[in-house]
């Protein structure tokens, strides 16, 4: 009996240990995994088609029939960590902005180089069509973002 409560003991503390760690709220998807920032969220509510994360900042909603797992972790997914605009680089209504000259580089969630193209001339838009909807790494010079389609 006495081993049995110790076990159960050493389980919850360990249990709470890496709750302690945990920082970010994961919500992962087929097509892309984003973390929120534990201390950002209020509270996460269910409806029949969504899941709301209800933050400081307002609210996030992922597609309940979509959502794989959601977890907390130490770090953030890297995509989700990626922000959404850069200063030259720009995803606004389906066209990809180009503000700067230099080689453009498209990566799929998974990692892979999908698209390359020479920036010749500021302000260039960039036709994304030919990409499945989903998420999506753009890189030029130093500049990265992630994209959804």
């Amino acid at each position: 009996m006495k081993t049995m409560i110790f076990s159960v003991l050493m389980f919850l503390s360990a249990t709470y240990a890496g709750a302690e760690e945990a920082r970010y709220l994961t919500v992962t998807s087929a097509t892309q995994e984003q973390s929120v920032e534990l201390a950002t969220v209020q509270k996460i509510t269910f409806t029949a088609d969504n899941i709301i994360v209800h933050t400081t900042a307002g609210e996030i909603s992922f597609p309940l029939s979509e959502t794989e797992k959601m977890s907390f972790t130490a770090t953030p997914a890297s995509i989700g960590a990626l922000p959404l605009q850069a200063e030259g680089l720009q995803y606004v209504n389906g066209q990809l902005i180009v503000s700067k000259c230099g080689l453009l580089r498209i990566y799929d969630a998974s990692g892979a180089l999908i698209q390359v193209a020479q920036i010749e001339k500021p302000q260039t838009e960039v036709r994304l069509d030919g990409l499945a909807p989903g998420m999506y790494i753009v890189s030029i010079g130093e500049k990265t973002i992630k994209i959804s389609k």
